[in-house]
């Protein structure tokens, strides 16, 4: 079903249809993480710098980046966990699944509403968080943090999931979405104390003058997109989790001068402005804000669907039984485990499976 080609950018795997595929492809919409821009030390350092803030202020324990990082890899491939605060949610929870009882309710009386302890509530020098995370990560799925709050109220005692509510309510998420405590760290850890209070209209909790978001690089390279806008004739779009203030910043004009201005669809700036939206609607794998941007391209014949990720290749499967016709491309250089990535696109029936998106090029001109 596969044929692969060997290149000095990396293997190129495509399906036997994609030739004649291909031919059909009259627009293109892409992903923004680890497809157009490389996120390795920016979101992803996100989750782990949040991840051990809120270990280091519970219980005075920190997890290796490298955990971290494995960790969150493994949960994306699930498909249920494109959003960072859903991944590093699910990681603190996690964590914190481990300890006693005991231990548990002695951090939830020290708990006061969303305030942030000055210093750690407990220190818990020895903790086999490894064997909790396994646990975490055989009950994660596509539904995301939903099948984490299941699988720990399945296994745990009544008495000691409670206690991990009350941590969650602490931490606001998922329930107060961007507003939480969660939230808030996170996205200051990566906007910069200054641009996060100017996004959100919030004093920082932090002091971050260098947010994470400057250490990102562009990876798309101008000579693809102006094929690209030029195959498909102006049918360019993008259906991203972050905002449009964090892709302009790191890919500056590029946006206007090569995409359709109406197909520009930011997931996190609609949770925003749609403060009562349920998130799973919106959120990746759910094909609405895929469907947002195919109606800005259309009228259409096939359309293209870039991304890194399995929420991007089961949010594709779900617009096309809603009646849109569009394949995928899964990118792999810039994941975590490139391989995993690779079996994972395979697995979901990616047309096609590159290094990055300047390899599409080679794909569409017949090189085949």
């Amino acid at each position: 079903m596969y044929r692969t080609i060997l290149t000095p950018s990396g293997k190129i795997i495509y399906r036997n249809d994609a030739k004649h595929i291909f031919k059909e492809v009259d627009a293109i919409a892409t992903d923004v993480d680890g497809t157009l821009i490389d996120i390795t030390d920016s979101y992803n350092k996100a989750i782990c710098e949040t991840v051990n803030f809120f270990l280091k202020k519970l219980i005075d324990l920190t997890i290796p980046e490298k955990t971290i990082r494995e960790v969150t890899q493994k949960l994306r491939l699930t498909g249920g966990f494109n959003n960072d605060w859903d991944t590093t949610y699910t990681i603190i929870m996690g964590v914190l699944a481990k300890l006693d009882t005991d231990t548990l309710a002695y951090i939830t009386r020290s708990l006061r509403n969303s305030c942030i302890p000055e210093n750690p509530i407990i220190t818990v020098k020895k903790l086999d968080y490894n064997e909790s995370l396994r646990r975490i990560l055989d009950f994660a799925d596509s539904r995301g943090h939903k099948s984490i709050e299941e699988g720990l109220q399945r296994v745990l005692e009544p008495v000691k999931y409670e206690y991990l509510k009350q941590i969650r309510r602490f931490l606001g998420y998922p329930d107060k979405l961007d507003n939480s405590l969660l939230a808030s760290i996170f996205d200051e850890l990566y906007y910069g104390s200054e641009l996060y209070t100017k996004i959100t209209g919030r004093p920082p909790l932090l002091n971050v003058k260098h947010g994470l978001m400057e250490n990102e690089k562009v990876i798309v390279e101008k000579d693809t997109l102006q094929f690209l806008k030029a195959k498909v004739k102006g049918k360019l779009g993008i259906t991203t989790g972050r905002s449009r203030i964090a892709t302009e910043f790191i890919l500056g004009d590029l946006l206007d001068r090569f995409f359709h201005k109406e197909a520009l669809i930011f997931i996190e700036d609609i949770l925003r402005r749609e403060g009562n939206i349920d998130p799973s609607i919106v959120l990746k794998p759910s094909p609405y804000t895929l469907k947002l941007c195919l109606k800005a391209l259309s009228p259409y014949t096939m359309a293209l669907y870039i991304g890194d990720s399995a929420e991007d290749a089961i949010m594709v499967q779900r617009v096309n039984s809603e009646g849109e016709r569009v394949v995928f491309i899964g990118v792999y250089r810039y994941t975590i485990d490139p391989e995993r990535a690779i079996k994972t696109f395979m697995e979901l029936n990616a047309i096609a499976i590159i290094p990055t998106i300047n390899e599409l090029e080679y794909l569409m001109e017949g090189s085949l």
